[in-house]
């Protein structure tokens, strides 16, 4: 016994749509596996864009944090561990006017209506987008947004299952990861500074030197060295000591980019990371501090004292100096050679 044609077309459509659902789950569910493994947040968000981006065949993948106190030390963290594309950062009543407070994936058809919330590059050739909304601590923090010229791609009433198991699963993913950085900031943040220290130091050059090799982006380091540390202490006490060096510390962190990051070394040695920075650039940042810290000063009950320090900039640029080790040795080398013109020119 045949089908009535119209039954034919009916079980096609059927066979179809499922074979796209299993397509669907099975590119869902190797992202998953691919995410499960990550152990910090800026390898987890640059891979979770990269995979979505391709997996889905999107134009663009973004994410967009608000800005509660929680996400602020996220992105921050994303910054220190070298992350390619930092999250977008909105005002947490800007976001929930926007999009609401909704747990359950949004699609829009006129995105120009959010302008906001895409980023500035994106604007004029966005054509419709999806927002997935970000869960963490039973609290919606943010979304991450799939955006495509498409104007038909996503249309409000489209079904949208298999992007709300997306949302959850990058959900828990991004929770998990922020757990791990919290427990790992414990064993490798220096306790006077704040700054991360000198054993994060090395795995973050090497991550970072990777992910510069990788994608073609420069990598320039600063390596700072106190001149006159041994003077503070000896004059004004161990007490005045740390409190300088928490100046030094905050005063470097105030002035460099959301993406820089400042390490404590040893004693009254920092190293700046500079991403997607070459070495003349290096060079002016250099320059900078040191003329910043001529004009700022420092109080210790009633004296004003200033920082006077040596520095050496280096970058992956640079013929030999593609691993952390060559890398730190060059910086070090100019770090000594400035030290050493600074004692023999009046200051």
């Amino acid at each position: 016994m045949s089908l009535p044609p119209e039954h034919s077309i009916d079980v096609q459509e059927l066979i179809e749509h499922a074979r796209r659902n299993e397509k669907i789950a099975r590119t869902l569910f190797e992202i998953e596996v691919e995410l499960t493994n990550l152990s910090d947040s800026a390898t987890f968000l640059d891979r979770l864009t990269a995979l979505v981006r391709t997996r889905y065949e999107l134009d663009e993948v973004w994410l967009v944090l608000t800005n509660i106190d929680s996400n602020q030390r996220l992105r921050a963290s994303m910054a220190d561990q070298g992350a390619l594309v930092l999250p977008m950062k909105v005002p947490a009543v800007d976001y929930i006017r926007l999009i609401g407070n909704i747990r359950q994936p949004i699609l829009l058809d006129q995105p120009q209506r959010f302008r906001q919330l895409i980023p500035p590059e994106n604007r004029q050739t966005i054509g419709s987008m999806a927002v997935l909304p970000l869960v963490m601590e039973d609290r919606v923090v943010g979304g991450l947004f799939l955006g495509t010229v498409d104007p038909e791609r996503y249309q409000p009433g489209m079904e949208a299952f298999f992007l709300e198991q997306l949302a959850v699963k990058v959900s828990i993913g991004l929770t998990s990861v922020w757990a791990r950085d919290q427990l790992r900031d414990l064993a490798t943040r220096d306790p006077l500074t704040g700054l991360r220290n000198r054993r994060e130091l090395d795995d973050t050059l090497s991550q970072s030197l990777s992910r510069s090799r990788r994608y073609g982006r420069a990598l320039s380091i600063l390596f700072i060295d106190l001149d006159d540390f041994k003077t503070v202490n000896d004059t004004y006490g161990h007490d005045c000591g740390d409190a300088y060096l928490c100046f030094v510390a905050d005063q470097c962190q105030s002035l460099l980019r959301e993406d820089d990051s400042v390490f404590r070394f040893a004693g009254d040695e920092f190293v700046v990371l500079l991403p997607d920075q070459n070495l003349a650039s290096a060079r002016l940042i250099g320059e900078r501090l040191t003329r910043h810290f001529q004009q700022a000063a420092f109080h210790w009950q009633d004296q004003e004292l200033k920082a006077h320090f040596s520095w050496g900039a280096a970058s992956s640029e640079e013929p030999g100096l593609n691993a952390p080790t060559s890398l730190m040795r060059m910086a070090d080398q100019r770090l000594y050679n400035d030290k050493r013109s600074r004692k023999t020119t009046p200051q």
